[in-house]
């Protein structure tokens, strides 16, 4: 197993040291890696060790104890990432602004936080929420996404993952006209999102079939690691939403990313702390 432990501060190295110490790992060889050793600088440092066995309960207890985070993963590298776009890839959840925009942000902000939550049903909830759009005008759209900023570090991580070789999408519950931008912006690979639909130069409410979901993640993941002919051990994804914890769960290295707590405790990794360039030193060059 590589442990990945990230460092922006004397604090984080403390931390660790007494984490070392305690589970008699202080003979480990440890490698410090640095933002220029990178393709692109990320904003931390990383200390990487080799270990067979560590109670990892007392790497989250020290780690959050410090405001810091750690990835505990195999000696596999991703060789496929996939990318959750709303309040992950991006600062905002787009529908809440095109609501904000037709004088609903409140509203249908309220629903989309219980459902990241988990407490409803995705596509329930997202019909719900899309049906309140009827009539919104298809010129909001443009305005809407000038408005979209990047998540802290999302530039700097697809780029390191990109020169890697590391295969990139976004499986986004989101829209298309965003994602697809975004995801140019971003050197991705593939966008798969929810088209939505205009007539008349207004939105419909509705999308084109099928909606975007958690089980749709899931299967993005499976077909494309089929296709790259690797193991889900071999695949990252990185999400903050209940509709993302299929996929987070089932990836080699699923990152919770400043996440809901049901999301938090589902995955198999979070980044609470750092910003998303921390994720860059999964990869070397």
């Amino acid at each position: 197993m590589r442990l990945l432990w990230f460092v922006s501060d004397a604090s984080h190295i403390e931390a660790l040291e007494t984490v070392l110490e305690v589970c008699e790992l202080n003979d480990q060889e440890r490698l410090h890696r640095r933002p220029n050793d990178l393709l692109v600088p990320a904003t931390c440092d990383c200390i990487e060790l080799s270990v067979d066995t560590v109670d990892e309960n007392l790497l989250k207890a020290h780690a959050d104890k410090a405001s810091t985070d750690y990835l505990l993963v195999r000696d596999e590298r991703p060789k496929l990432a996939l990318f959750d776009m709303d309040s992950t890839l991006i600062e905002q959840e787009v529908i809440d602004q095109l609501a904000a925009a037709f004088g609903l942000g409140d509203q249908v902000s309220a629903i989309t936080e219980r459902a990241m939550r988990g407490e409803l049903d995705f596509i329930a909830s997202f019909t719900e929420r899309l049906g309140l759009l009827r009539g919104l005008s298809e010129s909001k759209l443009d305005t809407v996404y000038q408005s979209l900023t990047l998540m802290p570090g999302a530039d700097v991580l697809t780029a390191n993952l990109s020169g890697a070789g590391v295969r990139l999408g976004i499986v986004s519950g989101g829209f298309s006209y965003f994602a697809e931008q975004i995801g140019e912006r971003l050197g991705m690979d593939f966008v798969l999102s929810n088209t939505l639909e205009c007539q008349g130069g207004e939105v419909t409410g509705r999308v084109v079939p099928p909606i975007i979901d958690g089980s749709m993640k899931l299967q993005t993941l499976e077909s494309e690691a089929r296709v790259l002919g690797i193991a889900l051990t071999e695949t990252m994804a990185v999400g903050d939403g209940a509709n993302d914890i299929p996929m987070l769960t089932a990836s080699g290295i699923g990152v919770a990313h400043h996440a809901k707590p049901k999301v938090r405790d589902e995955a198999n990794h979070c980044l609470n702390h750092h910003d998303l360039s921390a994720l860059s030193y999964l990869v070397k060059f």
